[in-house]
């Protein structure tokens, strides 16, 4: 599968064929088909393992501190950028395959639905500058950090060329999601979150391939 991967990462799903997994695997097309009918399958399949990811991200450990939220959005992002392909050809991926969509659509939902309840534990831990911030805000702010989630890697394609992306990328990536909840949140409550953000984007542990 990581070879799969990789060539839907470089290529884009559209212009992979099943021959040139094949190939990649060393195996005949044959031998391939017998667990994959098409590549719709195996994207199929790589999409189960991002989601198992995107839920460990989604989890954290209460009460939630500075560097759990740095490392939800920061985790989220290094599972996109592993799994671009899901996302740069995303109209292309959805219309193939309709039961992926409708999957993809309940992800979109289950992620949508964590970052207001990360929010309101941080209501709760009183890092809101208004304690009554409305819960229609808290869910617009929600899903419009949704929307930069699933978006950013056709904005860092378009802006930057190529389907690779840096640490230094991530980390802005991550900076760019926060912010949209960044006003609401306490002065030193959002300072330490932006911090942490840096600092462990520069960790070259974290992946860029």
């Amino acid at each position: 599968m990581t070879e799969a991967l990789r060539l839907f990462n470089e290529n884009g799903f559209d212009l992979v064929t099943t021959n040139q997994i094949s190939k990649e695997l060393k195996i005949s097309p044959g031998n391939l088909y017998y667990h994959f009918r098409n590549k719709e399958e195996i994207a199929s399949e790589l999409y189960s393992h991002m989601t198992d990811e995107v839920r460990r991200n989604g989890s954290w450990n209460s009460p939630v501190t500075a560097t759990g939220v740095a490392m939800a959005y920061l985790g989220s992002f290094d599972t996109i950028q592993r799994f671009r392909f899901v996302f740069a050809d995303s109209t292309t991926l959805m219309h193939a395959s309709p039961s992926l969509a409708s999957r993809h659509r309940q992800s979109l939902s289950w992620a949508t639905d964590r970052l207001v309840a990360l929010f309101e534990e941080l209501r709760a831990l009183g890092h809101l500058r208004s304690p009554d911030l409305p819960g229609d805000t808290v869910a617009r702010c929600a899903s419009t950090t949704a929307v930069v989630f699933v978006g950013w890697w056709q904005y860092l394609g378009a802006i930057h060329g190529g389907r690779a992306a840096t640490h230094a990328q991530l980390g802005e990536a991550a900076r760019q999601a926060f912010s949209i909840v960044e006003p609401h949140l306490t002065e030193d409550f959002a300072a330490e979150v932006t911090s942490e953000i840096d600092r462990i984007a520069a960790d070259r542990t974290m992946s860029t391939r």
